[in-house]
């Protein structure tokens, strides 16, 4: 599988299982009881780009391309020293 297809398809899966889990938590939000099944499925909607950048950055490394696996590492540090001091 190509590193765009492999891309994708986790952005793909990513977006399907976080609004599943959303879909899930408003019904149960209407019993009063999904606040944390809605905030799963916001956490696994905002972590899917960083797993598309993951799995690029492995395709990327695996085939070979040293300036663009640079470039996504760069980028995963950055979003990674971003989402530390935001904690």
């Amino acid at each position: 599988m190509n590193m765009n297809r492999m891309t994708a398809l986790t952005l793909r899966i990513g977006m399907t299982l976080g609004i599943a889990i959303m879909i899930i938590g408003l019904v149960l939000d209407a019993m009063s009881m999904g606040q944390d099944v809605l905030f799963a499925g916001v956490l696994i909607l905002i972590a899917s780009p960083f797993l598309g950048i993951i799995v690029t950055t492995v395709a990327l490394i695996s085939s070979g391309d040293r300036k663009w696996s640079l470039v996504a590492i760069i980028l995963i540090a950055i979003i990674s020293i971003g989402v530390i001091l935001s904690w």
